[in-house]
């Protein structure tokens, strides 16, 4: 409740500074009186017991200034004043102001643009359900120094039935695909998949189902999944699509589903394109060493990369002498983030440090423009100091160029003043010294507190 209360003061002196000052003046008049009388009972005048009080309790202005600066809503008060009167200052230098912002926009500019792409390849959370066990699978030939290369279905069937490192693998491979009918016939890019690539991403169809085990075989139901977009534009968003027959390379394929419009394909080679359609049929065979297959794995719970590749790779050993052909071969992994990001992840981190340093440059030639404005301040500086105002508030009047507008008081003032002259407390030069005493002059200042 007291939080709550703090925020509904704030607000109220906000939005409500006559009446909260009229209040504060009757609150301070009411005290005043108060002791006034109590002196008044030892046997003092009114005149001479309303002086006592003042000069027991100090100035007035100084108690309203310390009473207003005790909450909040003072610091929100100072910086928006701070703000608008930061706007009117650039306002009447518009070269500086060219600059700082033209230097700023250029230096915060390159660094969002930036930092938007390492976010999108290397930061963005992939949408996929517990995307750090999916993996990337390819192969690799230490003797030979040859990496990344496509897979064969006997090493996916091998390393997927005896690792066990893995909770499942998929496969799919890249193809061509010319579609005829549903309008003009139309080259698009394609993946022959297995059955449970969907069912591993966790991805479901927005229309229609995946494919089932007996759509892996060769001779088994040809079926099609069409992209979203796709979809959209041969099929015109027909939502009697599911069933639907349509020749692909001559073969006769009939829809089954529709992915989401939001369905990313991130699991894949980035080198590839991104497939319009997926195709069932794939035919995986222990007895084909053919080098055209890509393989997404779901590690199970606690199995690192390399326990995975060790694992693996004794399974590669172990089949070696069944096939001449993989001879050499072994298993290599990634994760979809890495393989997503491929050849430009550090280049990206380069990137990113080049912009950081150019933010860093243009934030150095404002700060020297700054402090060459500021060094023609001294007497100004110098003049607030005399008058009271703390250094806090002069700092931040160095960052916003701005200085406080319309205050009821010149400038914050201690709460224990000093019991000196103001003059005597202005260690400026004597034209500075005499502006001092003009100001107090006219801001009626006291010469002894």
């Amino acid at each position: 409740m007291s939080l709550l209360r703090n925020i509904k003061s704030g607000l109220r002196s906000l939005f409500r500074k006559d009446q909260v000052d009229r209040e504060l003046n009757e609150e301070l008049g009411a005290y005043l009186e108060m002791e006034a009388a109590e002196k008044m009972k030892q046997g003092m005048s009114r005149r001479d017991a309303v002086r006592a009080v003042r000069l027991e309790r100090g100035n007035l202005e100084v108690t309203k200034e310390v009473v207003r600066s005790a909450g909040w809503e003072s610091f929100v008060e100072t910086c928006w004043q701070d703000l608008r009167f930061g706007v009117r200052t650039l306002r009447k230098s518009p070269g500086f102001t060219a600059v700082a912002v033209l230097t700023l926009a250029l230096g915060i500019g390159a660094n969002t643009v930036i930092f938007s792409a390492v976010y999108a390849v290397l930061l963005k959370p992939l949408p996929f359900k517990d995307s750090d066990r999916l993996v990337f699978i390819e192969k690799k030939n230490p003797p030979r120094g040859w990496t990344r290369n496509p897979i064969s279905p006997a090493e996916i069937l091998a390393w997927r039935d005896q690792s066990g490192a893995f909770e499942d693998i998929a496969a799919y491979t890249q193809r061509t695909c010319v579609l005829i009918g549903a309008g003009e016939a139309e080259e698009d890019p394609c993946e022959v998949i297995s059955s449970n690539l969907f069912p591993l991403l966790a991805v479901a169809p927005s229309r229609g189902r995946t494919f089932s085990a007996e759509e892996d075989r060769p001779q088994g139901p040809r079926v099609a999944i069409l992209s979203y977009g796709l979809w959209q534009r041969r099929f015109a968003a027909d939502e009697k699509v599911i069933g639907r027959a349509f020749d692909v390379n001559g073969d006769s394929y009939t829809v089954v589903g529709v992915v989401p419009s939001n369905f990313s394909h991130l699991y894949a080679s980035p080198f590839g394109a991104l497939p319009e359609l997926w195709l069932s049929g794939i035919g995986l065979s222990p007895t084909l060493v053919w080098n055209d297959y890509f393989g997404i794995g779901r590690l199970k719970p606690g199995i690192s990369l390399q326990q995975a590749e060790a694992q693996m790779n004794t399974v590669s050993e172990r089949i070696e002498p069944m096939h001449n052909d993989l001879k050499g071969w072994r298993a290599q992994l990634m994760t979809l983030r890495t393989n997503a990001s491929g050849d430009t992840r550090v280049a990206l981190f380069v990137l990113m440090g080049a912009v950081i340093f150019v933010l860093l440059i243009a934030c150095a030639n404002i700060a020297n423009l700054l402090l060459a404005r500021g060094s023609g301040r001294a007497n100004e500086f110098a003049v607030r100091n005399a008058l009271g105002a703390d250094k806090s508030r002069i700092i931040r009047q160095l960052l916003s160029l701005v200085w406080r507008p319309r205050s009821r008081t010149p400038a914050r003032m201690s709460q224990k003043p000093s019991k000196k002259p103001v003059v005597a407390r202005c260690r400026v030069p004597g034209a500075a010294a005499f502006e001092v005493l003009s100001l107090s002059l006219r801001l009626r200042l006291p010469w002894c507190c």
